[in-house]
Order: structure tokens, then C-alpha cells, then sequence
């Protein structure tokens, strides 16, 4: 009986304990620590995210169309050039000896014309004559055909020399253009992008890159541009003349803007990927500018203008979407603010957002306490938890260079 007595004394002294403890939880004493920021109106401009590369809108490889070894290079990369200046030559020692070769029997060809001519003439006179000697019958027929045929041969052979002459004629032209194009020239004017030969190495006529084919590049620089690939979900919401905002790989902390010029007709597919559009836009230089070619970048592009007045707007990180219970009906969005130190959730009416921000068309006023984070305490909160203020900045919560789309700002927190 003591013994029992003992337990239930036991049991209620530990009861005791652990009743304000449990009560303190139900109450939301153990406050949370959350992010807070004040609910502003701002410009909200939709946008669509698309990565890909900084080019130039021309870049010319060039190759040699002729076999030689590289003699003179005149230029290094990163020089610029201009419209026709020579940047090397090859050895033309190999063609120079063709055109000799072929000079020469082409005035072999122009004396065997000249002599053939003079035994054409020949004939020809000899011909007359025995035709007027047929006539009054002194010659026998035979003799006069003879003499016919003589005509008839010569007059084959000086036109087979005269096309023996066009064709070593036509050979010496082809021989001199090769000739020419053992100096290579810049198609345009602009800066040398890439070197790929050097003295001594041997150029390569080819359709197919292998070691020699191709010699150097050259990019008109003065138009600068991002191509970048945008989804074929996406797609048919861009068009030329939209805005959009470049920001390099190298250089995350700066961004460059630019206007949409051209939207792809065709589909560009990977293999195993879906199928993305290429989209250039073109960039408006600036003097601290960092550009170079084939450098990863990654694209906002403005899908349609921005709204021309501020509305409401919240981070899309702090809107909470709930499945609906209905199968045909849209997910609930809803929204915690602080209300006497405690956490309320608010049901919310989403609209046009942006990469940061979203609308909010009725459920939540500008000047509201809003909870944007972290997102591990927001994805357990629940209605009525006791919070008190970790981050209560505006600038944690908004991009930088976003200050410009603000509205008329609500008081912090």
C-alpha cells in the first residue's frame, strides 16, 4: 500500500513539472525565429530565365584553300585589322613553278599557232590555184582532191592548236589564282579572335577540321551579342525589340542589357534534352565592358512591358501553396504575417510575377509584416506560432539593383 502510495505521489510531482512546460509549447511560448519583411508595392516585370554564350554577330574562320607551308605571319591575336590587309603567306615556291611551266606552253602553244597558220596559208593558195586548173580541166580529178584534202587537214590542225592554247591558257589562270591565294587577306574589318597556325606549319586545304585547316579567326567586334537557348515551352513569348538583362558567368556581380533581335525558326535539339530555340540579343556596349567571346552567360528577358503602376508584391519565396481538394481546382497560395508577435496565416490571390517578386491581388495590404524565410522554419510554420524577428531587412529579401522597380515603399517593421 505505501508502495503505491509512493508511485501516484511520483507520478503527480512530475505532472506538475511538465504541465507549464507542455503548455508553454501548446501556447506557442518557444518562439521561432523567422525573416520579416514589410509588404511594399513595386513594378512587377514578367520575365523569362534562358542560359547560353557571348558571341559576335560575325565570325569568320579562316582557312587556306591552296597546300603550302605558313611563310610570313603579319598578325597575333587580340590585333585588329582591317578590310583586305594581309595576314600571312605560304610558300609558293610549288605553284610558282606551275605558273612557269604553263607560261611557257602557253608561248609554246601561241608559235605552234603562228606556224600552223603560215602552212595554212600555204594550202590555201596552192588550193585557189588547182581549183582554177580543174576548172579548165589541165589537172585530173584525183590531183584536185588531193589538194582539197591537204586544205581541209590544215584548217583541223590550227583549230586543234588554238584550242590546245585556250586550254593551257585556262590552266595558267587557274595556276595564278592559287598563286593569289597564297596571301591571305581579312574578308572584313576587325579584331584576330583566335591564332591556330604558326611559321614553319604546313596549311591544310579542307572541308573537315583537321590540324591545318583552319588558320585564324577573325570577329567584327563591333556588335556584341548573347545567344542563348530558350525552351519551346517559352518560346512563343518572345519577340524582337523585348529587353532583356545579360549577366556573364565570369562576372555574376554585373549585368548588361540588351533587345531581343532574333528569335529562331527551328528547333535546336540535344540529344536526350528537349528541344530549346536559339535567341540573339544584342548588347548596348559600355566602356567597362568585359567581353569575350564564348563565355557562358545567362538571360532575363522581358516577356511584356512592365506594369505602369506598383501593385502589392511579395517574394515568391514566402507564398505557401497547398493542394487543393478539389482535382479541377487551383492550388491554395497563402501567405504568414506577424500579428502581436505571432504568426497568421492569410489566404492570397496571386498575379503577374518576375524571377524575385509576385503580385498580390487581394489577402495581404502593403505595410503588412510579412514572414519571408527561412525556408526550413516556413515550410512548418503553422497558424498561431510565436515568432520573433531574425533578418527584418528589405535588402536581404530583394535583388540587388532592384531598388529602381520599387513603388512607394511601405514603413518597416
Amino acid at each position: 500500500m505505501k508502495k503505491s502510495v509512493k508511485i501516484l505521489l511520483l507520478v503527480v510531482v512530475v505532472a506538475a513539472l511538465a504541465t507549464p512546460a507542455v503548455l508553454r509549447k501548446v501556447r506557442g511560448g518557444d518562439a521561432k525565429e523567422v525573416e520579416m519583411l514589410a509588404v511594399e508595392t513595386r513594378i512587377i516585370t514578367p520575365t523569362i530565365l534562358a542560359s547560353g554564350s557571348l558571341t559576335y554577330q560575325t565570325e569568320i574562320r579562316i582557312s587556306a584553300e591552296v597546300m603550302g607551308r605558313v611563310k610570313s605571319l603579319y598578325v597575333k591575336e587580340g590585333d585588329r585589322v582591317t578590310e583586305g590587309q594581309v595576314l600571312l603567306r605560304l610558300d609558293p615556291a610549288t605553284v610558282q613553278t606551275r605558273v612557269d611551266a604553263l607560261e611557257a606552253g602557253l608561248r609554246q602553244s601561241q608559235l605552234a599557232i603562228e606556224r600552223q597558220k603560215v602552212a595554212n596559208d600555204t594550202i590555201e593558195t596552192k588550193w585557189k590555184r588547182y581549183e582554177q586548173l580543174r576548172a579548165t580541166g589541165v589537172i585530173d580529178a584525183n590531183t584536185y582532191d588531193e589538194v582539197r584534202s591537204q586544205r581541209d587537214q590544215s584548217r583541223v590542225e590550227l583549230n586543234s592548236t588554238i584550242q590546245q592554247s585556250l586550254q593551257t591558257e585556262a590552266q595558267l589562270k587557274q595556276a595564278r589564282e592559287e598563286l593569289a591565294k597564297t596571301v591571305l587577306r581579312a574578308p572584313l574589318a576587325g579584331r584576330v579572335t583566335q591564332l591556330t597556325i604558326k611559321i614553319g606549319e604546313t596549311a591544310v586545304p579542307s572541308a573537315t577540321s583537321i590540324a591545318g585547316s583552319d588558320l585564324l579567326t577573325i570577329a567584327d567586334t563591333s556588335n556584341l551579342y548573347a545567344e542563348v537557348n530558350v525552351n519551346e515551352t517559352d518560346v512563343a513569348r518572345i519577340l524582337p525589340g523585348q529587353e532583356a538583362r545579360i549577366v556573364p558567368a565570369a562576372f555574376p556581380d554585373k549585368s548588361w542589357t540588351g533587345i531581343v533581335e532574333t528569335v529562331a525558326v527551328s528547333p535546336r535539339q540535344v540529344q536526350g534534352q528537349g528541344k530549346t530555340y536559339p535567341v540573339k540579343i544584342r548588347l548596348q556596349a559600355s566602356d567597362d565592358m568585359q567581353f569575350h567571346t564564348g563565355m557562358s552567360c545567362r538571360a532575363e528577358i522581358s516577356t511584356s512591358a512592365a506594369t505602369t503602376t506598383p501593385v502589392v508584391a511579395v517574394p515568391v519565396q514566402a507564398v505557401v501553396y497547398e493542394e487543393a481538394t478539389e482535382r479541377d481546382q487551383p492550388a491554395k497560395a497563402s501567405v504568414y504575417v506577424v500579428q502581436d508577435g505571432r504568426a497568421v496565416k492569410r489566404e492570397v490571390e496571386t498575379g503577374t510575377a518576375d524571377d524575385s517578386f509576385i503580385a498580390i491581388a487581394k489577402g495581404v495590404d502593403a505595410g503588412a509584416t510579412l514572414i519571408v524565410g527561412p525556408s526550413r522554419v516556413l515550410r512548418f510554420l503553422n497558424d498561431g506560432d510565436a515568432v520573433t524577428a531574425a533578418v527584418a531587412t528589405p535588402d536581404a529579401a530583394a535583388p540587388a539593383g532592384d531598388a529602381a522597380q520599387k513603388g512607394e515603399a511601405a514603413p518597416a517593421p
